[in-house]
């Protein structure tokens, strides 16, 4: 996980500071030597670190080992910055350009209340009184990219109530760039063809959306009930496909964790978890099988 940061957002970021709970989980990110992100600075570190007038605002990240770039401001208004497994946050104040359309966070220090849905991990228990998988935005972001495992998803959701649900909810409306899907699992009892299933899922996304979705499914044992997109990771124990005409069974009824990749401890980190986790699906996606068990060009930025 990378931080771009420019001169003016960590000028107006120390130097105002407030007292507010974001303000203070931020700051943690950038300066914590716990923190998984590696800072990037589009000017001259160590000039600037020497200016006394400025030494207050870079003392506080100089442990941290700040690396300057003094030309990626250029380069984040190109969609080729971003086809990288490489998850990125902008923190720019003199960013004009909407990086969001290229599935990507961006934050100004007048607005850093955006940047909660970064920083807060939780829980929510999927019941009876829930109807689909709305939850889900909740936690939108930007992405470009997201990958579903789960050996029961489509036996489960033979009409794709629950992936549909999941994925309306997580998707953005627009991107100027291909979004990447990539769903691995596999249940023996799953009769149906992979090319059907990929084509119909395909139809209900190309209506939904004005941008080209590169699908990818594998049929291959993953126990594991994840969600990854950039910025994200989702854990279910009872998995995704359980809804059924807006019900979900007694017996199917599930804790949904979410964990946002900024997330640290003091012994580990989410994005350390992840990665551990990504790598698995590399493996996977890296085999070659018969036609009716994998589909679409296998691509995924998450997994480049």
């Amino acid at each position: 996980m990378k931080i771009y940061l420019d001169f003016a957002f960590l000028e107006n970021f120390f130097l105002n500071p407030d007292d507010s709970d974001t303000h203070y989980r931020l700051k943690r990110l950038l300066c914590s030597a716990q923190s998984p992100a590696e800072l990037i600075v589009n000017f001259d570190f160590e000039e600037a670190y020497k200016n006394p007038e400025k030494k207050v605002i870079f003392r506080q990240i100089a442990n941290r080992f700040p690396v300057s770039n003094l030309t990626f401001s250029d380069k984040v208004a190109t969609p080729e910055f971003y086809e990288t497994s490489t998850s990125a946050l902008l923190f720019m104040d003199s960013m004009e350009e909407d990086t969001s359309k290229f599935g990507c966070f961006s934050l100004k220090s007048a607005n850093l209340k955006k940047a909660d849905v970064l920083l807060y991990g939780e829980g929510y228990r999927i019941n009876r009184k829930n109807t689909d998988w709305s939850v889900f935005s909740n936690y939108k972001m930007p992405c470009n990219s997201l990958i579903i495992t789960d050996n029961y998803l489509f036996l489960n959701d033979k009409n794709f109530e629950s992936t549909l649900s999941i994925l309306f909810s997580l998707m953005p409306d627009e991107l100027t760039i291909d979004f990447d899907l990539t769903i691995i699992g596999f249940a023996a009892k799953d009769f149906k063809r992979l090319a059907e299933q990929a084509e119909r899922l395909l139809n209900f996304l190309n209506k939904k959306y004005p941008y080209k979705v590169n699908l990818s499914i594998v049929r291959d044992d993953h126990h594991g009930r994840y969600i990854h997109t950039n910025y994200a990771r989702f854990q279910s124990e009872k998995g995704f496909g359980l809804f059924q005409n807006n019900r979900i069974k007694a017996s199917d009824e599930t804790t949904l964790e979410y964990s946002p990749i900024t997330e640290f401890g003091r012994q580990t980190n989410v994005f350390e978890v992840r990665t551990d986790e990504l790598e698995k699906c590399r493996k996977i996606l890296k085999t070659e099988r018969i036609p009716d068990k994998q589909f679409g060009t296998k691509k995924n930025r998450l997994l480049a």
